[in-house]
Parts: structure tokens; sequence; C-alpha cells
């Protein structure tokens, strides 16, 4: 039986709809469906079994996790957020695709199961706003500057407006004027609201999509987006108090909950909190009775006529952050994000229908120019203000405008909430339902196809190590996976030798992998803690030891980056790049086990794909660090009477990471109780002849890859010969230092003499061998178990002879500038070698006299 609000009862024919098409207000349909009756005295429950409430449930809920899994997965390579996917999902099985076909009304969405589904989606809803405010934190909205919150407001003052214009200009296209006393006048609200509200945490997967997350536009982005959102709350709180009966009743008691919930709430959850807990070990009896909680807020601020999600978001705001946050996070994100929202996308396709977008002379055109300008609205704005008013590029106010319209679940539940009060007719719904969708799908893609991060010009140029010897500080960013790997990275650190001169700056980065959360987040720890429970007492412990470092010219910041481990290697290296440093040192995926000197072989290690990535995408020099128990000396004196060196042997067989990995060993002895020994091999007369072809080349530039290999290896040998050279100069009266140089034929008499340096030192630093094509080499590179190491590394750490050395592994960066810039050279003078510092330029030196020589026939030279 159906009847709707134009015909006071069903005709003769109860199925007959045409009544109700006709009419001019179409704010609800009624329904009377056929109920299957169960019977207890038989086997099964109802004669179709499929037909109960819980199968049917199921069966949607697995197609809908099915299609949205399935989009989400097609989208991904297009930058487009999950939320049009999900969003896209519900559309398809709705009547705007497949939801009015026979086989979906009996066996996907009959009538009588829609009613079970709303009820799940609802209470998805309500604890997925509880999460949301569970994440909001009021502190840098507190300390918010002009700019976010300018832009802010911008986003609010012209698209609200906007929105009441684009509103009563579809209503025209829609036929007769709406009745005087209907609930859709209120429509217009809802539109302004939706139209100006701006996603958080879907502009925070964005921003971390493009890397753009901890740019300053994207810092900017966020802050706003959070001061968006609470304006938006607020005016959604006064919209739903308006409608409602009572109006200002509903709206004083809303506020009057806000109070008593920061008032009284707050403090006394703290108290409970305090003393049913110590050290902040929240048991599941915490989380249940949070969880309670946030089903009274909803149900009072329901019953204040405001939105069961007001109560649910605020409970969240009001709560501590810290462990309980991350404890409830990791035992509700997945069930509530992954289950149950997706139902609530599923009633909005259901209630999202296409076909009445054309209804009542309203064309295509009609409906693109005001999609075109819901979404232009707030772009224009957030441009004008970024543009005008905080003196931004314009790239970067384009930009910021597209990142301020992302729409998501706020604006989706704004117009859900307008359109179950009858605000909102079925055609109004289902434009505005498609515009947030076009402007969702349209930001990730138009940034990342016209916009990219642009680096602040400096006259800063990536460092060797080399380069910065003796007259500048030394940046290190050291990576961290767990506390396994941090000792002998810090004993590393230690025995980098920091001086006065060229004091160590440290970015100690603990590397978390992502799970379950929207975005990576990379956490300063001198302003607050890390985000993940499983891996606070984990992160503490090694932030406390890099700290321990600390001391006049050592200086250590901690960091903690989260991040999925597929794209861990591009924060890595972007914070390199922001913090301008000179190496990277990343821990092996393989660590030491048990047995002394042995390996804990780690299989498919999702840490060894994020090395090879920090190596491939690295623009300055790369340390892959194998340690096997290696001990600073200040460590070892202390611990061992009767040895106080630490020997070091750097393995030198030619090429840029040699030189790079020849400079880290040399700074590296000029510390105290360090020792050096560089062993140089050099290919005999009877060493053969390497083919210099490259073999990643294609076919058709196959003569081009040759002579730019010969002419590397004629470009190498000379700057080995000087740094080799400088070295053999400048440590000649050290006994700390030697250099043996050893002629070796062939990769066989290379590893011989490897093998017979057994246990005579605790650290190799050898070059990763980059692009080095060497007869020394050939034999090993074929070998190769792990070739993010190089054949001589490989040789090192998967062998037996060298169980208790440690090993590291050093790639100079491409990004770096050319060694023949600013280094000196060793020369033959007056019958002994001397070494002559670097010119300066003698056109951009500012204060150096410029001496002028003149060639014979009287010109400048």
């Amino acid at each position: 039986m159906l009847f709707c609000n134009q015909t006071k009862w069903p005709g003769p024919d109860p199925f007959h709809v045409d009544d109700c098409l006709q009419g001019q207000d179409l704010t609800y349909i009624g329904l009377c469906y056929r109920k299957i009756i169960t019977h207890d005295n038989q086997i099964w429950r109802a004669e179709n079994a499929s037909a109960l409430s819980l199968p049917i449930f199921i069966v949607q809920l697995l197609v809908i996790l099915s299609i949205t899994r399935l989009l989400t997965f097609a989208f991904r390579p297009l930058h487009i957020p999950r939320i049009a996917a999900e969003m896209l999902g519900g559309f398809l099985l709705g009547p705007s695709g497949i939801g009015f076909t026979d086989f979906a009304t009996t066996y996907l969405s009959p009538f009588g199961s829609i009613v079970t589904m709303e009820n799940m989606a609802n209470i998805g809803l309500v604890y997925f706003m509880f999460m949301v405010g569970l994440e909001v934190d009021m502190k840098p909205v507190l300390r918010a500057g002009k700019k976010p919150l300018s832009i802010a407001l911008a986003g609010l003052i012209l698209p609200v407006p906007i929105g009441f214009a684009l509103y009563h200009l579809l209503l025209q296209n829609f036929g007769q004027p709406l009745p005087r006393n209907t609930p859709t006048k209120y429509g217009p609200l809802f539109w302004g609201i939706a139209i100006g509200t701006t996603n958080f945490p879907d502009l925070a997967g964005i921003l971390a999509d493009l890397k753009l997350l901890h740019s300053d536009i994207g810092r900017t982005a966020l802050t706003s987006a959070v001061i968006t959102d609470l304006f938006s709350w607020f005016f959604f709180v006064v919209t739903m108090s308006i409608v409602n009966s009572g109006r200002l009743n509903s709206f004083l008691a809303t506020m009057a909950f806000v109070g008593c919930c920061f008032v009284i709430v707050r403090p006394n959850v703290k108290w409970a909190l305090r003393k049913t807990t110590k050290d902040e070990n929240y048991r599941q009896t915490h989380v249940c009775f949070i969880l309670t909680g946030v089903i009274i807020c909803a149900y009072i601020t329901d019953s204040c006529g405001a939105h069961s999600i007001v109560g649910a978001f605020l409970f969240g705001v009001i709560l501590p952050k810290g462990e309980l946050k991350n404890t409830i996070m990791e035992m509700t994100e997945d069930f509530v994000s992954g289950l149950l929202m997706p139902l609530f996308f599923y009633v909005i396709g259901l209630r999202t229908d296409r076909h009445w977008m054309f209804e009542r002379n309203v064309d295509i055109g009609t409906i693109l120019i005001v999609i075109m300008l819901a979404f232009v609205a707030k772009v224009l704005s957030t441009f004008v203000i970024a543009f005008f008013v905080n003196k931004m590029p314009p790239k970067d106010c384009l930009a910021l405008g597209l990142l301020m319209n992302t729409k998501g679940i706020v604006a989706l539940l704004i117009i859900s909430s307008g359109r179950e009060i009858f605000a909102l007719d079925i055609q109004t719904f289902t434009v505005l339902v498609f515009a947030l969708w076009t402007m969702t799908t349209a930001v990730g893609p138009i940034l990342f196809l016209t916009y990219k991060a642009k680096k602040q010009i400096r006259l800063y140029k990536y460092k060797t190590i080399r380069s910065i010897e003796g007259n500048s500080e030394f940046r290190i960013l050291a990576c961290v996976h767990s506390t396994r790997n941090a000792s002998g990275l810090i004993n590393l650190l230690q025995s980098s030798n920091p001086s006065q001169q060229s004091p160590l700056v440290v970015f100690a980065a603990h590397l978390v992998e992502l799970v379950g959360h929207a975005s990576a987040m990379l956490i300063v720890h001198d302003t607050c803690k890390p985000n993940t429970g499983r891996d606070k007492q984990n992160s503490d412990q090694i932030i406390q030891a890099f700290q321990n470092l600390e001391s006049d010219n050592f200086s250590v910041q901690p960091l903690t980056a989260v991040s999925a481990y597929n794209t861990m290697h591009e924060d890595i290296c972007s914070l390199a790049e922001d913090k301008s440093v000179t190496l990277i040192v990343v821990p092996f995926h393989i660590q030491t086990g048990a047995t002394e000197g042995g390996l804990e072989t780690t299989a498919n290690s999702p840490f060894r794909s994020v090395n090879k990535n920090v190596i491939d995408n690295a623009s300055c020099s790369v340390g892959l660090f194998v340690d096997r128990g290696f001990i600073a000396p200040s460590v070892l004196s202390e611990s061992v009477s009767d040895r106080v060196d630490c020997p070091l042997a750097m393995l030198f067989i030619g090429g840029r990471d040699d030189r790079e990995a020849l400079a880290y060993a040399w700074r590296m002895a000029k510390g105290p109780k360090m020792s050096l020994t560089v062993i140089r091999f050099i290919p005999g007369k009877n060493a053969a002849e390497v083919s210099p072809f490259i073999q990643d080349d294609d076919d058709d530039d196959e003569g081009g890859g040759i002579l730019n290999a010969m002419v590397d290896i004629e470009k190498e040998k000379p700057l080995d010969d000087q740094y080799i050279g400088e070295f053999k100069l400048k440590s000649k009266d050290d006994p700390s230092m030697r250099l043996i140089e050893e002629v070796v034929d062939n990769g066989e008499e290379v590893v011989t003499m490897i093998n017979s340096m057994e246990a005579r030192y605790d650290l190799f630093i050898v070059g990763r061998g980059k692009g080095v094509i060497s007869p020394l080499t050939s034999g090993l590179s074929e070998w190769c178990e792990y070739p993010e190491l190089g054949p001589v590394g490989d040789l090192l750490v998967c062998s037996n002879f060298a169980t208790d050395s440690s090993v590291l592994v050093v790639q100079q960066g491409d990004g770096s500038v050319d060694e023949q810039e600013g280094m000196g050279q060793v020369r033959e003078e007056f019958g002994h070698m001397t070494w002559h510092p670097p010119e300066m330029n003698k056109y951009f030196a500012p204060f150096i006299h410029r001496r002028v020589r003149m060639t014979d026939d009287g010109h400048h030279l």
C-alpha cells in the first residue's frame, strides 16, 4: 500500500502511484510492506530463510563492502579519495543505479529491510562522529593565527549565501511555488551550511596522498578546516533548533548541555579515570563505559531537538586525549569505519535518485550551472582572502581553495538530516549530493596534475660529507623502526666525531606503520606525544635514548613519523629535504639474532622495500647500517678495560660512493680512541676488461650508454686518485690511520683479501658502488642477494667470515654538489706533494681581492 502527502488515502488500486507522482511537493512517500511471518513449530523459522532481517542485512553489508573496496582500489591511482568511492558505491546500489530492478528490490534492498539498515547506519554514524571529536585537538585552533582564521571565515561568509541563492534558483525550475507552510522552506539553511563545510579527515587523506601534509599550505588547510568544521557544527545545531518545534527552547537546551559537558562531565570523567586506572593502563571495561556514554550523550542531544551526532561529537571532544584515545581508536576504529560506515553511504545512495534531477522542466544545463557555482563558491572566496589579505602566491591560493572545497561525511550528514526532517525534497537532496560528490572527486586529481609542492629557493645544495668536513654542522636523519636497532645507531652517531667546528645535528625519526588512520602524521616530541598507543612505550624509550646524547656539540630533535610502508620513504625523503640533512641512516631489515653473530631472517620484511625506496629516491647521501653489536669507543672503554680503541676498516674500490664512504670513515677516525685502515683495491695487469654496457638503457641508446659509461670511468679514476692522495698526505703523521693498497685481478682475489681480515675490525665502511664498472666486482655483482648493499656490502653481510663486524654501506646522493667544485687538489711542487686548498670564485666572492693576470697579447686572462 502506498500513499504520499498529496493523497489523503490510496485510491481503488493501492499500488497505483500516479496520484503521488503528479503531486508537487514530494517530501515523503509512505509504504506498507509485507512482513514475513515466522513459524516456531517448523524446522525453518520462515518459508524463505533468506528473507529474514539478519540474512538480508548480511547480504547488504557484503555487497556494499565489496563494491566500495573495488572502487577504492580502482580510484587509488587517480588520487580520488576513498569517500568518493564509497559514495559512488551507494549511488550504484540505489535508485540511481540498480535500486529499482526486480533483483535489487527482492534480494538487496526490500522495503522491509531498509529500516534495519538505516538503524545500523545511524549507530555507525554516531560512533564515527564520536571518533572525529576524539581526534579534534583544540590547541591549534586556540593558537591559530590570522591566516587560517581568515581563510576559514572566508570559506563560510561567501559560500553560505551562495548556497541559499542556488537553492532558490533550482526551485524555480521545479514548477509551481511551494506551499507556504511546508517544511522545505528551511532547505536553503542546509544547502548553505553543506556548501560551506570542509571535511577534515578526508582533507588530511588528500594531503597525505599528495605529500603536502607537512608543507605550509597543508598545515594552513588543516587548521582552517578544523575551524570551519567547528563553525559548521554550531550553525547546524542552530538550524536544527530552528526547524524543530520549540526553536528557542531547543537551542537553549542544546547550549546548556554543551556547557554542562565542559563544566561538569569533563572533570568528573577525568577524576573517574584517574581513580580507576594506574599508569594509564585502560582496560576493556573503561572502553565499554565510554561507548555507553556516547549513546547517552547522543540520546540527550536528540531529545533536545538537535541531532544525536552532536552529542556523540561533543563527548569525543571533552574526553582526555593520550592513551585513552589511542586505546579507544584501536578497539573501535576498524569496526566503525570499515563495517558500519559503508552502510551510511548505502542509505545515502538509496535516498538519491538521479531520475528526479531532470523532472519539472529542469535541463542538464541548469544542473551543471548549479554544480559549477557550488564548486566555485568556496574556491573563489578562499582564493581572494589568501591572495589579497594573506599575500600568498596565486598558485598556492588556488590549491588552498581546492583543498578547502573538500566535502565529506559532515556535509552528507547535514543534508541527510535535512532530508529526514523533510526540509529537503528528493530533487534538491539529489542535486546537492551529486554536487558534493563532484567537489570531493575533483580535488585530488586536479591538484595532482596541476600543483606540485614548491620548494623554497635556497642557496643550500646537498653537500657531501667530504665538503662539510671541519667547517660546518653535520646534519643526519637517523631512522629507527624499534628499540632493537636503536642502540646500534646511537653508538654509530656517538662515533661520528661531533666537534665545536663541525657539530652534529641529529633528527631521530621513529618510523611507525600507519594502521587505520586517515593520513600520515609527523609528530615532534617537543610539542606532543606519539599518536599510536601500541607503540607509545616503544617510542618513548627510543626518543629518551636519543635525547640522552645531547651535549654542547650534539643536538637531537626527536620525531615520530607515522605512515604506510608503501609511502614511508616519501616522508623520509621529504623530511630530509626540509631539514637539509647531509646523510640519512636507515637500519638494515635483517637484525642480529639470539645466537652470537647470527642473523635473524625476516623474509618479505616491509622495511627492506622502505630502505630500497629511500636509496632510490633520496637526493642526499644514504647510509644502510647493518648492526652486529657495534659499540662506541666511549662505551667500550667503560666496559672493556684492556681495549680502548675501535678499529674501523674502509674498503675502497672506486667511484662516488666509495669516496663518500671514505669521507665518513675519515671523520669517524678523527675522534678519540678510533683507528682506521683504508684498503684500496687496484686492478692488476691481468685484470679482465669489463664491457661498460648499461643494462637499464634502451636498445636504441645502447651506443650512448656505452659512451657515457666510458666517460664516467675516465672521470672517476682521477677523482679517486686525488682523494686517496689527499688522505695519504694528511694522515701520514697520524698513527691511528693507515692506507694499504692491494693489487688484485678479479673478484675471487678480493674475497680472499677480505677473508683475511676476519675478527680484526668492529666496523666495515664501504660504498654501494652505484654505477661503478670494475673487473673487481663484476663477478660479485652477479651473485648479490641484497643488491641494495652493493657487491662488497652484500659480500660482508652474507658471508660467514665477519659475523661479529658491523657494516655501513654509503651511497652518495644524486642531488649533491659536484665534487670538483670547492675541492682542493694534491699537486707536485718542488719535488714533493703539497695540498692546495680550494680557490674562491673570483666573480662572486665578496670582499676578496681579485688578482688580474695579463696574457702576452695584453688581454685579461
